[in-house]
């Protein structure tokens, strides 16, 4: 089990790490690996969670056992005009990728955002290679709205970007249908 907690600044240098990880840029930009100097990363994670940044959180995925850090959390292009925004869930720490913890996290994250936070649509993206995310956010309901034919380059050719959403209906009738099926 895990437990989505504040973005802790003492555990800067674990996300600075994370965040200069070739692989995990594999898997999560457009764009080829670039080490980022600490300093301007923690720039931007500072203006990330400054309290004036109406559009963007981060939070931190967590061991509930041993409260170990273990990913990362990130809701951004919140538009609280159209009550949508757009969700990802890295689980940075290797060792605990492909357990299962992303889609714990993800559930927590999709309850947040619809029952807390009162949006209508949450959305997500994926690489068509991503196949373990887009299994764990079909599994929740997404579907796939849109596809980024030949979007961006890895390994050097090119490959799709898929875009998915899930309506807050869709997730509260899901809800109910695992509650009955417990």
């Amino acid at each position: 089990m895990v437990e989505i907690k504040e973005f802790d600044l003492q555990n800067v240098s674990v996300h600075y790490k994370w965040n200069n990880d070739e692989k995990l840029n594999h898997y999560d930009s457009d764009y080829p690996h670039q080490h980022e100097s600490f300093e301007t990363f923690l720039k931007r994670i500072k203006s990330v969670l400054d309290e004036r940044n109406e559009t963007s959180e981060l939070s931190e995925i967590h061991l509930s056992e041993n409260d170990k850090l273990i990913g990362i959390v990130d809701i951004h292009g919140i538009d609280k005009y159209n009550k949508r925004c757009f969700v990802n869930c890295t689980i940075g720490d290797c060792k605990y990728a492909e357990k299962g913890y992303e889609a714990e996290a993800l559930k927590i994250v999709l309850d947040y955002c619809f029952n807390e936070k009162g949006m209508h649509k949450v959305g997500t993206a994926a690489f068509d290679f991503n196949t373990s995310w887009i299994e764990s956010v079909e599994k929740f309901g997404f579907e796939q709205e849109g596809q980024l034919r030949e979007h961006v380059i890895k390994n050097d050719a090119y490959c799709d970007k898929l875009i998915f959403s899930l309506l807050e209906k869709d997730f509260q009738s899901n809800q109910v249908e695992a509650a009955v099926t417990v």
